[in-house]
């Protein structure tokens, strides 16, 4: 009987190692969305699933799960909390540095994997179709006189939504402590507050408003793309032809925990490499009028790094840089 059980362990110790080398994926993966639905990253997850899906660039199903509390921090600190698990992937903004920043969380960008950037989009001024306010500069004018003097809604704060309010009124002068901003959970939100005359002005990205714009609801008063866009944006102003010298690019990435395994960063990696250049994803792409950005994770961390510096300055010209305990 003593030899039988001996024989036993030697045969399950001998099938464990092969359990564990079994290859990645080897079940379903959860792709957590640091945002509600129906907002942008929402949006880009599903987009994102569904052209993995069509181009069979994966062989295991990808599972999305929103998290959108707490402008992205409940969803950073759930994937955060799966030290090592290739099975946990986190979809968000440069939030994953600005929240550590404000001090709305001790997480940074450096705690967690940054697996590949995935798309870039420009940030607009929205107002009603039939609004007074005719023009961006006309708004920086105000602001200039009396900071509080419009309203902005923004989708969450801290965001790009902000940084894309804040920066073009520092360049034009304006004291932006002083300006007023209100977040509404997701563009439905915002949108909704929009055309119910509760602000006059968003501050939104691109592919959340396009469809209103569209449909002759609303009007886009600045775009912040470096240079001036075409195709259905070609008489959007962007700010640097108002003499505003900003731009700002909201790009959206792909994370996964701290301590992801080498083999599972080198399978993404490869994957993503080919999976931009497919027919499903570029369909995606100019649906939502996004643009490849795609970066590996060592040029993305770079990137971020960069980025962050530049941010960090911003917000602490406002005094809004803060700490937070872990």
């Amino acid at each position: 009987m003593k030899r039988w059980k001996f024989a036993g362990a030697i045969v399950f110790l001998l099938l464990v190692p092969l359990a564990l080398a079994q290859p990645y994926p080897n079940k379903r993966i959860e792709l957590i969305v640091g945002g509600p639905a129906g907002g942008g990253l929402d949006q880009l997850s599903r987009a994102f699933e569904q052209a993995l899906r069509e181009s069979k660039t994966i062989e295991q199903p990808l599972v999305i799960v929103n998290m959108g509390g707490g402008a992205g921090n409940s969803a950073k600190a759930y994937v955060h909390q799966h030290k090592g698990d290739p099975y946990y992937l986190y979809l968000d903004t440069n939030r994953v540095y600005l929240n550590k920043l404000l001090g709305t969380i001790a997480i940074g960008h450096d705690a967690i994997t940054p697996v590949g950037r995935l798309i870039a989009e420009y940030m607009v001024w929205a107002v009603r179709a039939d609004s007074p306010l005719k023009s961006a500069r006309e708004i920086l004018d105000r602001l200039k006189a009396d900071p509080g003097s419009v309203v902005f809604g923004l989708s969450s704060l801290p965001s790009n939504d902000q940084i894309n309010v804040v920066a073009p009124a520092i360049a034009a002068g304006v004291d932006a402590k002083k300006m007023r901003m209100v977040a509404f959970n997701a563009a439905g939100g915002v949108n909704t507050q929009l055309l119910g005359g509760h602000v006059p002005v968003i501050s939104t990205t691109l592919s959340e408003i396009i469809s209103l714009v569209r449909a002759g609801q609303v009007r886009l008063l600045a775009v912040s793309a470096p240079e001036r866009l075409g195709g259905e944006m070609a008489n959007v102003p962007h700010w640097r032809s108002i003499g505003i010298d900003v731009a700002v690019v909201h790009w959206r990435g792909l994370f996964a925990p701290p301590d992801l395994p080498p083999a599972a960063l080198k399978y993404w990696e490869d994957r993503l490499a080919r999976f931009v250049k497919t027919e499903a994803w570029k369909k995606a792409l100019e649906k939502y009028g996004w643009s490849d950005a795609y970066l590996n994770s060592a040029a993305f961390k770079k990137e971020m790094d960069k980025e962050a510096v530049l941010f960090a300055k911003i917000l602490t010209d406002l005094g809004m840089v803060k700490s937070a305990s872990q």
